[in-house]
């Protein structure tokens, strides 16, 4: 069983996406995972690679140090969304050969989104780009069991869902919720550590400071041990709290990368 890794930009917000290949090499994985376009207009705060000559850069910088895109973020779809306005992020996202998208309900209407998730997913797999939907508390779909009956729902073959364990946690689920959900619906995972009670300021958490895994309180053995044999796997761990102490974007990338390995040599390979 193998969980391959990618190393999120989330990890290193305060480094160009360019920089993200050579780091993610350097810390021993071939595997990164960047923004493409921001989850709102009031959350425009992550780094892009953007069309033009960053994004074609960007390419460069994954062949130079031999790095593929696992992942892109971060697709918000509401009931009012225009597809259309997504078409420029999913053009970056095939040039850099991506993989994989993560979209957002943000309709409160479950059947009108997995309709709407459907028919996203048929835009994006003409892109060449599997679409898996991340539940969380700060979406309109917030547990495991309404992300895989959504996904169920919306009969798509191109729709998976993605499991960040730290959302699994603070929306109330846990390791028998994951064990519960059909193995074929989950198409991706992200971990992170904390701790089992919940903090102050969750979106502060989330965005800004999480646990390095294995530093916390969460149980990753077992989350690894639920996921789909290949599920690949995101190390979304932002360490802002160890920037600000000047911490490199490297030995940040290095521990996560050291750290995570750690869990996976437990029965799991990775890299």
């Amino acid at each position: 069983m193998t969980h391959p890794l990618a190393l999120h930009q989330l990890c290193l917000m305060d480094v160009a996406p360019v920089e993200l290949p050579g780091i993610a090499r350097e810390a021993g994985l071939s595997r990164v995972s960047v923004f493409v376009t921001p989850p709102s207009a009031d959350l425009d705060v992550f780094p892009l690679v953007k069309a033009g000559r960053e994004s074609k850069e960007f390419v460069a910088a994954c062949r130079t140090h031999d790095v593929q895109v696992h992942n892109i973020d971060c697709f918000s779809i509401g009931p009012e969304t225009d597809f259309a306005d997504f078409e420029q992020a999913l053009d970056v996202g095939a040039e850099i050969g991506a993989r994989r998208l993560t979209a957002l309900v943000q309709d409160p209407d479950p059947g009108r989104a997995a309709a709407r998730m459907a028919q996203f997913a048929e835009l994006a797999q003409a892109h060449g780009i599997a679409v898996s939907i991340e539940f969380m508390k700060f979406s309109k779909l917030q547990s495991i069991e309404a992300g895989a009956l959504l996904v169920t729902k919306s009969g798509h073959n191109n729709l998976s869902l993605l499991v960040d364990v730290l959302h699994l946690i603070r929306t109330g689920g846990n390791i028998a919720d994951l064990k519960a959900t059909d193995s074929r619906l989950i198409g991706a995972a992200q971990i992170c550590d904390g701790p089992l009670d919940v903090p102050e300021g969750g979106f502060g958490e989330a965005l800004h400071n999480r646990g390095i895994p294995g530093e916390g309180e969460f149980p990753l053995p077992a989350f690894l041990a639920a996921l789909p044999a290949d599920c690949p796997v995101d190390i979304e761990a932002p360490l802002k709290r160890l920037a600000d102490k000047g911490v490199s974007p490297l030995e940040r990338a290095q521990r996560l990368v050291r750290a995570t390995n750690v869990l996976l040599a437990e029965g799991f390979d990775g890299g």
